[in-house]
């Protein structure tokens, strides 16, 4: 269930954070002067769709180091027929941090939504992928003839690495205005200057990949005056 020690990372305090988890494991690189006997434990807690889980991972025979991998599906816990889950909590012996709560005065990490991406096919892989979603966009804006709607700053979970495409109504069909860089955290998503009267509609589409399932947000209706 745990990966042998690839590499070291980093000098020792008790609030070292390690990355985010991922759909498929948790990948901890552990401080290079970690102090013997603080690493023997992690804890993943996941809600399923088959309830909730905490899958602990003890060593019994030394302390991690380096970097270790935690991969959820190879836990003996790990529920049979799982559909979806998320990641809402982790704990790493050895560090004050713990994914999903409160860390100096830092706002809550929030839950890492998956699901098992199958085919249909029992002998074939059945792969996990982050559930792409996006936040804070909104629905409708009035704007007088020549001028833009404001800018919304939304949110990405799990947006994969493609950018994302701003899109117009022209009839039934959806049409590229502009791609859109995504950050980390927020983005902010600029439309064009209206220079004739009436409604318009624009969305925000994220592709979908083999990592994440992509999102597309509702239209948003501009009207013109």
């Amino acid at each position: 269930m745990v990966n042998p020690p690839t590499s070291t990372n980093g000098n020792f305090d008790w609030n070292w954070k390690y990355a985010p988890p991922a759909c498929d494991a948790l990948t901890v690189a552990y401080p290079s002067d970690i102090p013997a006997g603080q690493s023997n434990d992690v804890n993943i807690r996941l809600s399923t769709d088959k309830g909730e889980v905490t899958l602990n991972y003890h060593n019994d025979e030394t302390t991690w180091s380096g970097t270790q991998g935690f991969t959820y599906s190879q836990h003996r816990s790990w529920p049979a027929g799982v559909t979806e889950y998320a990641v809402v909590w982790v704990q790493v012996a050895g560090s004050n941090y713990h994914f999903g709560e409160s860390f100096h005065n830092a706002p809550i990490e929030s839950p890492v939504k998956c699901k098992i991406s199958s085919d249909g096919n029992p002998e074939t892989y059945d792969a996990p992928v982050g559930v792409t979603e996006i936040e804070g966009w909104r629905t409708s804006a009035t704007v007088a003839k020549g001028r833009a709607a404001s800018a919304d700053v939304v949110t990405v979970h799990q947006g994969g690495i493609s950018g994302a495409t701003l899109q117009k109504l022209s009839g039934r069909t959806w049409t590229t205005v502009k791609t859109v860089a995504v950050g980390e955290n927020s983005t902010r998503v600029t439309f064009p200057t209206q220079t004739r009267r009436g409604t318009f509609k624009y969305r925000l589409v994220l592709p979908g990949s083999e990592s994440v399932t992509g999102d597309t947000t509702a239209p948003l209706t501009v009207r013109v005056r």
